[in-house]
């Protein structure tokens, strides 16, 4: 595939996120190029990565076409030209950037784990409220364990996790199931939101298709829980400090 119609189609992704997957599925079979150091390798095949300067993450940097690699090289990286699946094998549990110095997009690992294994991205979207209605909040009752377990094992591997909930959202005609929804409220430092947000919607969606249900998501700043959460009285089911599922009964935020 050319460098052309790869940036096409990430072009076509970035405006449109359910054509993200064509995107996604293109970049297993297209040449992409990566930095590595040009000397210390030792026979190894090392790859550049660098700290992105608002959160500190490492990510690795790869670009759709020679020419983008080679300007940002300089003098201490040499050019290293791989099918996007062979990287994604070679660096799996890493944090890739496509296009750094451009129009750029993040792959996370749990994306990446999901693509190469079930062939499968998670399609992520952010919606804002206008004009919000009237909502009801409590706990599922019961608990959807099927989806919260899953949750629970996700959270433990994401260090900036601090809390989550499932809510049971109900506008006040809710005697019509339609109007029932599920959100997961999460407790996560802003800086951290997306990879979280993508990395649960990767994890649950196959889980939600096969139910036939709608799960939504919103998140807030740890130290500042919002005010709906203090006045339902909502029981966590993860708890950073204590890693593991919240049993009924146990203090709530107050």
């Amino acid at each position: 595939m050319s460098s052309e119609r790869l940036d096409m189609l990430m072009e076509r992704a970035l405006a449109d996120k359910t054509a993200e997957p064509a995107f996604f599925r293109a970049l297993l079979d297209a040449t992409v190029y990566a930095h590595a150091p040009r000397t210390g390798h030792n026979g190894r095949l090392r790859l550049i990565q660098f700290p992105l300067p608002d959160n500190g993450r490492m990510v690795l940097p790869f670009f759709s076409d020679e020419a983008q690699a080679r300007a940002a090289a300089g003098s201490t990286a040499t050019i290293v030209m791989l099918t996007g699946r062979q990287l994604f094998e070679l660096t799996r549990g890493a944090t890739l950037m496509l296009n750094p110095n451009s129009t750029s997009c993040t792959l996370y690992p749990e994306e990446i784990a999901a693509l190469l294994d079930q062939d499968e991205v998670a399609i992520v979207d952010q919606v804002e409220v206008c004009e919000p209605k009237p909502m009801e909040f409590r706990e599922p009752d019961p608990l959807p364990t099927w989806l919260t377990d899953p949750l629970i094992t996700l959270y433990a591997r994401l260090p900036n996790v601090q809390v989550a909930y499932l809510v049971e959202v109900r506008t006040p005609d809710a005697s019509d199931p339609e109007h029932v929804a599920l959100l997961i409220v999460l407790g996560v430092p802003s800086a951290e939101t997306e990879r979280t947000a993508r990395a649960t919607i990767t994890a649950i969606q196959p889980l939600c298709r096969t139910r036939e249900v709608a799960v939504d998501l919103t998140a807030f700043i740890p130290d500042a829980p919002p005010a709906w959460i203090r006045d339902a009285v909502l029981t966590p089911f993860y708890v950073r400090s204590l890693g593991e599922r919240v049993v009924a009964g146990s203090a709530a935020i107050q």
